[in-house]
């Protein structure tokens, strides 16, 4: 449910029916079970396949990097965004990592996202997300296939409740007031923060200004 909020309230995300109620296990999951960075398209369809999610579908869910910030994938590049609109649920990550659209180099691009991109039998589906004609397309099968994501490993789901109605309106039209900041951010090489370190530190009292840094409590100033 959270993260159904999450996507909806980010401009232009779409409304994906949600259900709560699930009865989660007490066994913690093993370790290292997503997929790598760097794995090839064959092996990630295969991954994916085998938990019901065809290549159409892992297309789609792919999509959702258009909001991600990278820290673990290099070390060194932390807070680096996907697509050069982090803050909006748009297809420019379909189009900068397929190369139709230049993309700033504090865009972080996953070796496995581009093998994706170009593979054959996933590459049809990825061009068809591509422009402005592309993003009521990919909002309709983001959310049918993460409907299906969510439901993986569910033995209770004749028992779940829908509180679809319960999300907030969506956002159709953004315009980022903000940009010239954002696009002066993704031409620089300073090392940016990621969005869980920014409130961490705001919790300290401190207040962030992207063109003066933080101040408060002691905090230690940054630029972003």
């Amino acid at each position: 449910m959270g993260a159904n909020v999450a996507t909806v309230v980010c401009p232009l995300g779409p409304r994906v029916r949600s259900f709560v109620g699930r009865v989660d296990s007490v066994v913690p999951n093993k370790a290292e079970l997503l997929p790598s960075a760097f794995a090839d398209a064959v092996d990630l369809i295969r991954l994916f396949r085998e938990k019901t999610i065809g290549p159409h579908a892992l297309v789609a869910l792919l999509g959702a990097h258009t909001t991600s910030q990278q820290r673990h994938t290099d070390p060194t590049r932390p807070g680096d965004p996907q697509d050069s609109t982090p803050g909006v649920w748009d297809v420019l990550y379909y189009e900068e990592t397929y190369g139709t659209v230049k993309s700033p180099d504090r865009v972080f691009k996953f070796p496995s996202d581009v093998a994706l991109a170009k593979y054959s039998v996933t590459a049809r589906e990825w061009v068809s997300f591509l422009g402005t004609s592309g993003q009521a397309h990919w909002n309709t099968d983001y959310a049918s296939a993460y409907i299906r994501l969510s439901l993986l490993g569910v033995n209770n789901i004749n028992h779940l409740t829908e509180c679809t109605r319960a999300l907030p309106a969506r956002t159709l039209e953004y315009k980022n007031p903000d940009q010239e900041s954002m696009d002066e951010w993704l031409k620089s090489s300073r090392v940016s923060l990621t969005s869980e370190e920014i409130a961490d530190r705001i919790e300290l009292g401190g207040i962030v200004d992207i063109n003066n840094g933080f101040s408060g409590n002691g905090s230690i100033e940054f630029e972003l």
